[in-house]
């Protein structure tokens, strides 16, 4: 449902999106945490210079995944 809502909120252009951020919920104590994300400028993928421009193979996903700081 949340992933839904923020679905909405992008179509709308209403409220703020959870863009650049993780949320994490916690269904043992019924509690949420969002952390702040920054982009890693070195990614192959969605870098400054990305040399993935389109997934063809198994060894793309993989290299797809290693994104992150």
């Amino acid at each position: 449902m949340i992933q839904a809502t923020e679905a909405i909120k992008l179509i709308l252009k209403m409220g703020v999106p959870l863009i650049g951020r993780f949320l994490v919920y916690n269904a043992l104590d019924l509690s949420f945490t969002v952390f702040k994300l920054k982009k890693n400028s070195n990614c192959p993928l969605c870098g400054v210079a990305p040399v993935i421009t389109r997934l063809n193979g198994s060894s793309d996903y993989e290299q797809a995944y290693a994104c992150g700081p």
